[in-house]
């Protein structure tokens, strides 16, 4: 405590004359003073920037620096100058200093803080300051109060000012927050970026107990959603959760800690247990059982034919199609003309789901009016693409729930949902809870793709148990015997090894392989064969560059003709991994030299430089500040509050500094969306190279695929099949023949545990597979 108070004991004020060092995520800063007197520490409570020539008073110790010399290292750094001064000219925006003056002369320091605590509409008496204004100023004040004292708690145990702004955005509306966080510091585990570990440090270093219930009962909530959400599991045994405790939580042999842990969440529901004696986290839990019921209740349950003579119908619709469906495509009609309210329609790419989609909705449409159908996706790009192909209406699932969650059911008739097997068992249950009993369901889905990102197995459960009929398209149907595509994409999803070096229209293998690559990888070091590697990933990454410059002007047209939207899909990179040369990152830095040529005044993150007409994707679903196209145009100072979704492609048109905000361009949403430059290394990241996982769902007119034996633990038949299945008139892959070659070999069987798989443990054969 003495040492503590030693420490403390040390006094330093000036006014700070340049800032030296800032890092963005620690917000640790090297300064100098107008007397050239440097100093060090972490500074959160706003912009650096905004105290430089300000005189600031300052406790801590002194230090010496390797290469800034000696500089006094602060503790706590306040501003000389009245804090409410600094609040109204520095935090809220359109106070000048002017204004500033005059109310701290009118009310007194003291006064104005009483106010704004207390009566703040004593304000309106004030000239200049109305109804908006007082907002303003009263909002940011709440804000700013608190999360000065947030910071102050927080800041000592390593929380940067970015999270303690996301902590104080989740649970800021919680009562005496700091008191809670002292007594249960695990309340922070569900705020990104923390998690366990970090809270469990914080709990460390306030003297929490480390056998204490609450921490047990945290981590076995925290690590089995973690488990579930990571691995795509909705459940897991016992023997393999308690050793995920154990390490966590650093532990052996406290198996009865943790069983009255889990007895409690298992008497609360924050748990469940199957009849397999496998546990799921309540969420998963109802989710997969609410979705078997869904299905289980529909089971028997048949419309009325819609069509007496179908036969006929189907005749003249063929007619009206310019083309005869198959037996296949037939089929699947045909379930739904009988009358079934529920119907899979599963099938590769290239074998015809949006046709034979197509032709469901309009025979349905014989009994139910256009407005009644509508087309769904997970992604905004998917679900325009089956609104193209079957001339419906359609909307991302997040946006038809966020419009219809005052609702008991959606107000539909027929509901079909595409690109099911990205969609987990969340969103999965999210949206049959929505369904009504009468109204027509059909999932249509590609069971060769990659399984959703998060729990769940839902597609390839409900074929696996026959939860519905279940209709396979397999004919392949391709325009000539040049496009290749569809047959090279499905060759691979069967682990053969397609004709990938034939000349086709929409596909080209260009081959950057190492010479004699086993041979060499047997008569060098392991160091010289890995600067052989990287030597030639840096002429696979020439050759990126080379064909990705061959669309840039096409890509500048389409932005001048304000064709944002096609300039957004006309071509895109796609990797199995983000870091190394041919990652996602580094491509990105080195594709926007080539497609942004934009001069001018850039904002930058740890990460990433964003400028003007950068093309970026936004990565998490958050509610933002937005207007409309016309509204943005027409220099509106209104505003909407518009959720937007991950995965969305967008086109930074703005970057305003005055305000510090990113402006982008929703193009399929006619949205334009304001990012605080504070937020745009959470929210966004620029998109000229995605990964493949962040593809799902996507189509592009043409995709590249870097191909490396530096990506091997990510290369297997699922990822490359849904990778090429991108693309829709050309798909480059680049690189090394033995890492392609062994990718196509490498057969990914992907075996998820879920509730649902629990509860049907053996297999009810159904005989509803339709087998052609």
């Amino acid at each position: 405590m003495a040492k503590e108070e030693e420490y403390k004991s040390f006094k330093l004020s000036g006014v700070i004359k340049k800032v030296l060092y800032t890092n963005e995520e620690t917000k640790y800063i090297i300064a100098v003073l107008e007397n050239n007197q440097k100093i060090c520490g972490a500074y959160f409570d706003t912009d650096i920037e905004k105290i430089v020539g300000e005189e600031v008073i300052l406790k801590g110790n002194w230090t010496t620096h390797k290469k800034y010399g000696v500089q006094f290292e602060f503790d706590t750094l306040e501003l000389k100058e009245a804090e409410i001064f600094f609040f109204l000219t520095k935090i809220v925006k359109g106070v000048g200093k002017k204004f500033a003056k005059e109310l701290v002369d009118a009310y007194s320091e003291e006064e104005l803080v009483k106010i704004l605590n207390e009566k703040p509409e004593e304000l309106l008496k004030f000239k200049g300051i109305k109804e908006k204004k007082l907002n303003m100023i009263v909002s940011s004040w709440q804000k700013f109060k608190h999360l000065r004292e947030l910071g102050s708690f927080l800041a000592k145990f390593g929380v940067t000012s970015n999270l303690i702004t996301r902590i104080y955005s989740s649970l800021g509306e919680v009562d005496n927050l700091i008191e809670k966080i002292k007594k249960n510091p695990y309340l922070l585990i569900n705020i990104k970026g923390i998690g366990f570990k970090r809270a469990d440090e914080i709990a460390k270093a306030l003297g929490i107990d480390p056998f204490s219930e609450f921490r047990i009962m945290a981590c076995l909530n925290y690590t089995l959603r973690e488990y579930c959400d990571n691995n795509g599991n909705s459940s897991i045994d016992k023997f393999h959760l308690y050793k995920l405790l154990d390490d966590s939580l650093r532990f052996s042999d406290k198996n009865d800690l943790y069983e009255e842990s889990l007895t409690k969440m298992l008497v609360e529901e924050y748990i469940f247990v199957t009849k397999e004696n496998r546990y799921a986290p309540s969420i998963l839990y109802y989710a997969e059982k609410r979705i078997l019921e869904f299905f289980q209740r529909r089971e028997n349950e048949l419309n009325r034919k819609i069509i007496a003579s179908f036969d006929n119908y189907l005749e003249k619709k063929q007619l009206s199609l310019g083309f005869e469906l198959s037996s296949e495509q037939k089929k699947a009609v045909e379930l739904i003309n009988e009358g079934h309210n529920t119907l899979f329609l599963i099938g590769y790419a290239g074998t015809g789901k949006s046709t034979s989609s197509k032709a469901i909705l309009q025979l349905l449409e014989e009994v139910v009016s256009y407005d009644d159908i509508i087309t769904i996706a997970l992604s905004g790009i998917a679900s325009q693409r089956i609104s193209d192909t079957t001339g419906y209406a359609s909307a991302t699932i997040q946006s038809l729930l966020v419009k219809h969650k005052e609702k008991d059911f959606f107000p539909y008739k027929v509901i079909l949902l595409d690109e099911a097997s990205m969609v987990n068992s969340v969103t999965f249950y999210q949206i049959i809870s929505k369904i009504d009993d009468d109204t027509v369901f059909i999932i249509v889905g590609d069971d060769g793709q990659l399984p959703a990102i998060g729990a769940g197995n839902i597609l390839a459960d409900s074929i696996k148990y026959d939860l519905a009929p279940i209709c396979k398209l397999t004919k392949i149907y391709r325009q000539n015997e040049n496009q290749a595509i569809a047959v090279i994409a499905n060759d691979i999803r069967k682990g053969e090894v397609p004709k990938y070096s034939e000349e086709y229209e929409d596909f080209k293998f260009v081959n950057v392989s190492i010479s004699n690559y086993y041979s060499q990888k047997n008569s060098n070091s392991s160091n010289e064969f890995a600067d052989i590697r990287v030597e030639n990933s840096e002429h696979i990454l020439n050759n990126i560059l080379n064909i990705s410059a061959t669309y840039i002007q096409n890509y500048f047209d389409l932005i001048k003709e304000k064709k944002i939207n096609k300039a957004l899909t006309l071509f895109q990179v796609i990797t199995p991994m983000k870091g190394g040369l041919l990652g996602v990152e580094n491509l990105n830095m080195q594709l926007q030299k080539l497609f942004n040529h934009t001069k001018g005044k850039a904002y930058s993150t740890k990460l990433y430089e964003y400028k003007i007409t950068d093309k970026v994707i936004h990565i998490k679903n958050e509610n933002m500040r937005s207007q409309t196209m016309s509204m943005y145009k027409s220099g509106s100072s209104d505003f909407i509050e518009k959720r937007v979704f991950n995965g969305q492609l967008g086109l930074i048109i703005k970057l305003d500094f005055d305000e510090n905000k990113c402006i982008v361009l929703y193009p399929n949403d006619d949205m334009v969306v304001f990012y605080d430059f504070d937020n745009v290394a959470s929210l966004l990241s620029l998109a000229y190279c995605l990964t493949i996982h962040k593809t799902q769902g996507m189509e592009y007119e043409n995709a590249l695929i870097p191909m490396s034996f530096s990506h091997y633990i990510m290369h297997n038949t699922k990822l490359l099949y849904t990778a090429i299945t991108r693309a829709k008139r050309m798909c480059f892959i680049v690189g090394e023949e033995e890492a392609f070659v062994s990718a196509c070999k490498k057969l990914e069987i992907t075996i998820r545990e879920s509730v649902i798989n629990d509860l049907l443990s053996k297999p009810q054969i159904k005989n509803k597979l339709i087998d052609l």
